[in-house]
């Protein structure tokens, strides 16, 4: 059979069904058989295209990969040659992918900075802080040994390059307080030094360190704060001598100032005698002692003596001056007052004007009260909020205390019952 004929013989079914427009039989046949050999072909050629790619990757693509590095080495080994290391530790982190090659040839071409970088990446810290001191990085070189816990060489690395506050800062987060105090000290910065005495429970320590910082300084507008600050350090160091010779150079360049001239009173008229407190029973003064006391605890104590107050008033007599020095707490946490002298830093601002007292002048002295249980000590007492100074105390009991605390006795509060309604109120609130 020729060409020719076996082209009439395919085409000539195709050529019927065209004329008739109905498929022949034979026709429907080759038409199924053409899908079915188009469609098992496409998985074939899929396989086809990985298998041709794998072998690519595993023959011509992995030499063309290994001559490339090859190159890279061959590039660097140059730079190395000429003496261009910085160069040849380029080619090596960015190309070759080799840090440790590439921070020892940062170091020899002396780009300390870039090698401290890759060494640290590395956990290579011993390295790391060699670049880190040699490029004259106290930071980077103390921040390496802060990471490993190693807060004693960190400081000692900002001591050596005259960082002498960033190295009492790092002990100071590390607990070590005193050996902080001693670096703020020999930096002169004594404040700081005072306060973590202060905090170690040193007060008397704390006072002079807080005395050092005051040296050859006058009580001017811009140091009084200090001055009066050291009066109250000197008091709770128990140098009430040296207390009161402080608040007498204060009184002297500002008769006005806060609360200066009510505690010179206080102050002269000496502690409470012990033979006046009941025994088996504690003054609220001892609780104070040791610190600020629990937020809720502090509001308990303090609802149970404005309560206390209230029956005085239905008696018909008011207890006196309060002040935790004359009120007492037993073992069932029963409030008493004492008849004695007290300071007069809580006494209000009209009576040492010579106005009569009355019940706004004893919600005075027991907003100043609170505010001594929740800060530990009355030194911020009419310039810092008590939240300012506590965290856990939540802002509507501090409202409280700013309303009793008012100079102006029209703005506090005019009643006992005034504060309970305002504490049934705001505390659902918060």
């Amino acid at each position: 059979m020729t060409v020719s004929d076996a082209a009439f013989h395919f085409l000539l079914p195709r050529v019927a069904e065209t004329a008739s427009g109905i498929p022949s039989p034979d026709g429907q046949a080759r038409t199924g058989l053409f899908y079915l050999l188009l469609i098992a072909l496409v998985p074939v050629c899929i396989a086809l295209f990985f298998l041709i790619r794998f072998v690519y990757r595993n023959t011509i693509g992995e030499r063309m990969k290994t001559t490339l590095l090859e190159d890279y080495r061959k590039e660097a080994a140059e730079y190395e040659r000429k003496g261009k290391f910085v160069s040849a530790a380029a080619v090596y982190e960015e190309k070759l992918k080799d840090r440790k090659k590439a921070a020892a040839l940062y170091e020899k071409g002396g780009d300390h900075r870039r090698a401290a970088l890759l060494y640290e990446s590395l956990g290579m810290s011993q390295k790391a802080k060699e670049m880190y001191e040699k490029q004259g990085d106290a930071e980077g070189a103390a921040g390496v040994s802060i990471q490993e816990g190693e807060y004693e060489e960190a400081a000692k690395i900002y001591d050596k390059a005259g960082k002498k506050i960033d190295a009492a800062m790092v002990l100071e987060k590390a607990g070590r307080r005193l050996a902080a105090v001693r670096i703020y000290r020999e930096a002169g910065h004594y404040k700081r030094a005072a306060a973590l005495l202060e905090q170690e429970g040193l007060m008397k320590e704390a006072a002079e360190m807080f005395g050092l910082a005051l040296a050859g300084k006058n009580i001017s507008p811009s140091h009084i704060a200090d001055f009066y600050a050291y009066a109250f350090k000197l008091e709770k160091a128990g140098d009430a001598g040296r207390a009161v010779e402080v608040l007498r150079e204060i009184d002297k360049a500002d008769p006005a100032y806060k609360d200066v001239r009510e505690r010179l009173h206080g102050l002269s008229t000496g502690p409470v005698a012990k033979e006046t407190v009941p025994k088996g029973v504690a003054t609220l003064r001892n609780f104070i002692r040791s610190g600020k006391i629990e937020p809720r605890y502090s509001l308990k104590l303090w609802v149970q003596i404005l309560k206390k107050l209230q029956d005085a008033y239905k008696r018909g007599r008011r207890p006196g001056l309060l002040s935790p020095d004359n009120i007492t707490i037993d073992a069932q946490n029963t409030i008493a007052f004492l008849g004695v002298p007290v300071s007069s830093a809580y006494v209000s601002p009209e009576v040492t004007k010579g106005l009569e007292p009355d019940a706004r002048a004893d919600v005075y002295a027991a907003g100043v009260i609170l505010y001594e249980m929740l800060t530990g000590d009355l030194e911020g007492l009419g310039s810092t909020r008590v939240i300012d100074m506590v965290g856990d105390v939540p802002d509507w009991l501090d409202e409280i205390v700013i309303r009793c605390i008012r100079k102006v006795r029209e703005d506090r509060y005019q009643s006992i019952e005034e504060i309970f309604t305002d504490l049934k109120t705001l505390s659902k609130g918060g």
